[in-house]
């Protein structure tokens, strides 16, 4: 009994003395200015006026520091324990840290930035409670010794960035492979740092930060044997952010984002709904910036990133919005005639091309943009596709018109062809040909389709003449010997070749017209074209002469074959 009584009375004197003793001054502090050792004789007061000191240089830098001033740096500040306080207070403080570290996160190279960290980490254990805004915020600095000074002061537990715990045992700056790589193994490293990238109603990525997710985005592409849809779908947020109109920020997010879409069109098959997005957004993009921008470069740069991404994917159809935005677009083709000297575009082209052909019946505006990229850049081999297009579309434009040429059909494929026609004749002529042999057009009635054509490639609007040039040019290149037969049928009847009036253009297409089927291979087309009242009118002797000693050549090779 006395033993127990004794006891107490030793634990209330222990209490008592501890309580009447003076507060021992830990051994070592926290700190990233000064050893452990140093911090611990460096009071409070002192860390808040070198945090001031550095937060002044700061504001000088940036204006927005200055609001810092009389929030996380003012003197009641002093006396704060985040220990001690409850939820909702804590929330507050870690919104205001997490606003602050972004914003310091475009300066971390100054010395002065240090300085106020120094203060953040004695007095709200930053270190301890804003582990990922701490890292997030130092993280594009991490080739520097200063990095390594503040992951050594992180317990990073079992989180996302235990594998800085290698940087506290070197002591050495990891290079950024080391983060790409993790990047690689853990999607949730590169997550948190493309959404940290992005912008925010509140915030805006730092330069540094948008610069070292961009080159990390695009090492990490670089670097995976696969870009599988997780990766897309971690790093679209910091490219869809980059590509917005007015985006906040800035040129360097935007040379980023477009940098990613021209990696990602090159390496991976993307989703078709992506695509057209991304087609839309970067189309947009370009617009924008030929309105804005005196300085043509990003302009340009954004059109090559959407000829890229057209060009790479599976796309068939441009996008409504897409070419909305491209129409947009003053002297569309001469834009496009400058990339076409340094690239092939062609794929581009015929994707644009037929899709500016589908608006143009129905939109003046596009039906402009149409002839200027067909009048400015070089069609090479889209000659064919882009004549069977109009003339499929004028066709089915009639059909549902219920005539037989509409003058809304007419007017603007009338244009479009002879502009065509202007810059390549030949090539105009194989492609109508060609039209002619399809089996869609060969399944419809010849005479309808003789009449239709003719109409339409004949550049005068008066579709009262009986026998237009068009009309005899397309007749005598028919696939079908009975159609070619019937032209010249038709010059007797009418009687054409007995005008005085005849104008020196339908001369020279029936003269033409004439010289090809006397040299026909079918002997029944060569004997119609003998037959045309007034051949020696139309045709020289010496022309004559020679297309007679081609028949004879046919005859003779016929004999000898026993046909």
């Amino acid at each position: 009994m006395a033993s127990s009584i004794a006891s107490q009375l030793q634990a209330i004197k222990t209490f008592i003395q501890v309580e009447n003793e003076p507060q021992k001054r830990p051994l070592t502090r926290t700190s990233i200015l000064f050893n452990p050792k140093e911090a611990a004789d460096i009071d409070i007061d002192t860390i808040l006026d070198i945090a001031l000191s550095g937060l002044e240089i700061l504001v000088g830098v940036d204006e927005r520091f200055r609001n810092c001033k009389n929030d996380l740096f003012n003197l009641k500040s002093k006396e704060l324990d985040r220990e001690l306080m409850g939820v909702d207070e804590n929330n507050q403080i870690n919104a205001s840290i997490s606003s602050y570290l972004r914003l310091l996160s475009g300066h971390l190279q100054l010395p002065a930035s240090l300085k106020t960290l120094e203060y953040l980490i004695r007095r709200y254990k930053i270190h301890v409670y804003n582990v990922e805004d701490l890292v997030l915020c130092v993280l594009p600095y991490h080739d520097t010794h200063a990095f390594v000074r503040i992951v050594q002061l992180i317990n990073t537990g079992n989180s996302k960035w235990k594998f800085l715990d290698g940087v506290k045992a070197s002591g050495a700056p990891p290079p950024r492979s080391v983060i790409v790589q993790q990047c690689i193994r853990d999607m949730g490293v590169l997550e948190a740092l493309c959404n940290y990238a992005s912008p925010t109603k509140k915030f805006q990525a730092s330069r540094p930060v948008v610069s070292f997710c961009t080159a990390v985005i695009v090492e990490v592409l670089g670097c995976v044997a696969t870009i599988d849809s997780d990766i897309v779908k971690r790093i679209h947020p910091f490219v869809a952010s980059g590509l917005q109109f007015g985006a906040k920020g800035g040129s360097d997010h935007k040379a980023g984002a477009l940098m990613i879409v021209g990696l990602l069109a090159n390496k991976v098959a993307l989703a078709p709904k992506l695509v057209n997005s991304l087609i839309r957004t970067v189309a947009e993009v370009a617009r924008e910036d030929v309105k804005e921008s005196t300085d043509l470069q990003w302009f340009r740069l954004a059109l090559m990133a959407l000829i890229n991404l057209v060009q790479s994917q599976s796309v068939d159809v441009f996008p409504k919005k897409a070419l909305e935005a491209l129409r947009d677009i003053k002297d569309i083709g001469a834009v496009l005639l400058e990339l076409s000297k340094e690239f092939n575009i062609d794929r581009f082209l015929a994707i644009l091309l037929e899709a500016l052909v589908d608006q143009s019946s129905s939109d003046d505006s596009y039906h402009l943009a149409l002839i200027s990229v067909i009048d400015s850049v070089p069609l090479r081999n889209l000659v064919d596709p882009i004549v069977s297009k109009i003339l499929l579309t004028c066709m089915k434009l009639s059909e549902r018109d219920g005539k037989l040429v509409s003058s809304e059909s007419v007017t603007w494929a009338k244009n479009v062809l002879a502009t065509i026609n202007k810059n390549y004749p030949s090539q105009f002529h194989g492609a109508v040909h060609k039209f002619l042999e399809d089996a869609k057009v060969q399944s419809k009635k010849e005479d309808t389709v003789c009449e239709f054509l003719s109409k339409i490639l004949d550049w005068n609007l008066d579709l009262s003449i009986a026998f237009s040039e068009s009309k005899i040019w397309f007749a005598s290149h028919h696939p079908k010997p009975e159609v070619r037969r019937a032209t010249f049928s038709g010059l007797n009847r009418s009687a054409i070749l007995k005008m005085k009036s005849l104008d020196a253009q339908r001369l020279v297409a029936i003269k033409d017209a004439v010289l090809r089927q006397l040299h026909d291979d079918d002997l029944t087309v060569v004997q119609a074209a003998l037959s045309v009242d007034g051949l020696t009118e139309v045709v020289s002797p010496s022309d004559l002469l020679e297309a007679l000693r081609d028949v004879l050549k046919k005859c003779l090779s016929f004999l000898t074959l026993g046909q």
